[in-house]
């Protein structure tokens, strides 16, 4: 049983193969067929065919073509033009010469399409512009070399038949090139009434404008419909409708009938004519198509990019909204868990406190101490996390603190803890006099609790805390420098991230959240303020407490918002 992937292979190797036999195959006999075939359209006096759609033919098998069979492509255009015309009952030098020159030309202009490019494309104007230019260039030495076949050959009407032969083929391959190189952006179908209209009115007009209907010179009604269809209809349609123009307005023409045929100039000037009507319905054609697909294109882009905005909102949204389902839920955790906790830990600590009135043995005496110590150290953690829980929802209440009694009130708190471990402390004013700061009380005070407790944690014995108070500009700056074991970049880059501990607090095993340094952060923050951190290893650590000294323009205090309020 072969497997499926076998069959598919099969199948494309089957595919690939007829491509191959089309191409190689097909593409000669066509070139052979149109070449024959548009002879016909040479008029009586003029030496040369009004259209060339064997040139387009040619471009278009040379470009779509692999690199490496594009010599033996221009072989075949060569071979096939030369045997076309030959056909078609011309001269064999003639014909050799025609062969080479329009080998030439298609040699010509898919070197100057392909420069610098894998393959060819058309999807933009400035696509369009390329091709027409590199088109021009390219008809225009044929058409010098067709002069220079006439003047050799003796034939005459040498700048006629290069003008001619020049406009007709860059009108055939800027009508059929772009069949096989059009890169068209995904559009809405047109309805079934309206192609129906469009056809009708463009058989009207080329009836009517082009045929016998009209003596009059109103060849130029055609570009109505063909805008329609350039606006309207898919751009191969478009091109394909211009393709029927050019025939018929060919046949016409051959026939001696219609608006051309009837304009009275000799057969040169009447080839000139419609040869140059030609061109001008192709370039419209590929101008207004491609600008089309431009805007399509545009529109495109812009609709993605709309649309990956919006998914990025989305997401974003989404993100937030999860991120913020987090947050509430820490937030309840933190309060909850702290609050049921509490109760506890004060029974503890009533208990003990009982207990250590009591005449317990002498040994007992260490084990309630230590029940109390920790009961302390367990209350003390409950409130980090009730504040870092709050400190967000409540709104601060700024009143006028003096320097001294912040720092009296943080002093007091751990002044035991470091005459125990003969830490020096010192604190240097302004000498100005007494500094104050506008801040919630509670606020301010725990803030710069905070920041002691640090340097009184990591300060070793007999080591020392300096405490500077400064003015800065609207400012004051409260400064706790100790001399503990400093902090390294890397983890003063994480010690205000809620819940770090430094290596320094995990070696030593130091008691705490992690939170300290945070919350004394967010309590300055909230205040209008600012905490920051300056240390180096092993030469210790400021850190700084800087609070407004005036309150914001539009802030009042408690006390005037109550009067406000009567």
């Amino acid at each position: 049983m072969r497997a499926p992937g076998a069959d598919r292979a099969d199948a494309r190797r089957e595919s690939s193969r007829w491509r191959a036999i089309a191409f190689w195959v097909g593409g000669p006999l066509l070139i052979l067929g149109v070449s024959v075939g548009t002879v016909a359209f040479m008029l009586p006096g003029l030496r040369v065919s009004l259209w060339w759609p064997a040139a387009g033919v040619s471009v278009a098998l040379a470009l779509r073509a692999r690199a490496s069979h594009r010599p033996a492509v221009i072989a075949m255009v060569l071979v096939t033009t030369t045997a076309g015309n030959l056909l078609a009952e011309r001269s064999p030098t003639v014909s050799i010469l025609y062969g080479i020159a329009n080998s030439i030309e298609v040699a010509l202009l898919t070197w100057l399409l392909l420069r610098g490019r894998d393959q060819a494309r058309l999807r933009t104007t400035a696509d369009a512009v390329r091709l027409i230019a590199m088109t021009a260039i390219s008809s225009v030495a044929f058409a010098l070399m067709v002069a220079a076949i006439s003047t050799a050959l003796g034939t005459g009407q040498a700048l006629s038949a290069a003008i001619v032969t020049g406009a007709s083929h860059f009108a055939a391959v800027v009508l059929i090139v772009p069949l096989v190189i059009f890169e068209r952006q995904p559009q809405s179908r047109p309805a079934a009434p309206e192609l129906l209209a469009q056809c009708v009115l463009m058989a009207l007009v080329i009836a009517g404008c082009l045929g016998p209907l009209t003596p009059l010179p109103l060849a130029f009604v055609v570009f109505v419909p063909l805008s329609w269809a350039t606006l309207r209809l898919p751009p191969l349609v478009a091109h394909s409708e211009a393709i029927i123009i050019a025939v018929v307005a060919l046949m016409f023409t051959r026939l001696g009938i219609g608006s051309f045929a009837g304009s009275g100039v000799d057969a040169p000037s009447l080839g000139i004519v419609v040869t140059v009507f030609l061109a001008a319905i192709a370039v419209f054609t590929v101008m207004t198509t491609t600008q089309r697909n431009e805007s399509l294109m545009h529109a495109r882009i812009a609709v993605d990019a709309a649309e990956d905005s919006a998914e990025a909102a989305r997401a974003t949204t989404a993100t937030l909204q999860v991120r913020y389902d987090l947050e509430r839920q820490r937030q309840d955790f933190l309060s909850t868990t702290s609050h049921e906790l509490r109760t506890p830990v004060t029974i503890i600590a009533g208990y003990s406190e009982l207990l250590s009135e009591l005449a317990l043995p002498d040994e007992a005496a260490p084990w309630i101490d230590a029940v109390r110590r920790n009961t302390g150290r367990l209350a003390a953690m409950l409130d980090d996390l009730l504040t870092f829980g709050r400190t967000q929802q409540e709104r601060p209440r700024p009143v006028e603190v003096t320097t001294s009694d912040l720092v009296t009130i943080a002093l007091g708190r751990h002044s035991d803890a470091a005459a125990a471990r003969a830490i020096a402390v010192s604190v240097t004013v302004p000498t100005a006099g007494e500094s104050v700061v506008v801040a919630d009380r509670d606020d301010a005070a725990r803030s710069l609790t905070n920041l002691i407790s640090n340097a009184v944690k990591f300060t070793p014995d007999g080591g020392s805390i300096r405490i500077e108070i400064s003015e800065v500009a609207d400012d004051t700056m409260i400064t706790v420098v100790d001399t503990g074991p400093g902090i390294g970049p890397d983890a003063l880059a994480q010690v205000f991230d809620p819940f770090y501990r430094g290596e320094q607090s995990e070696a030593r095993a130091m008691p705490g959240t992690g939170l300290g340094l945070p919350i004394a952060r967010m309590l300055a923050r909230r205040n209008g303020g600012e905490v920051m951190l300056v240390s180096f290893p092993g030469l210790g650590t400021k850190a700084t407490l800087l609070l407004p000294r005036t309150r914001p323009v539009g802030d009042a205090t408690p006390e005037e918002n109550l009067h406000d309020d009567q």
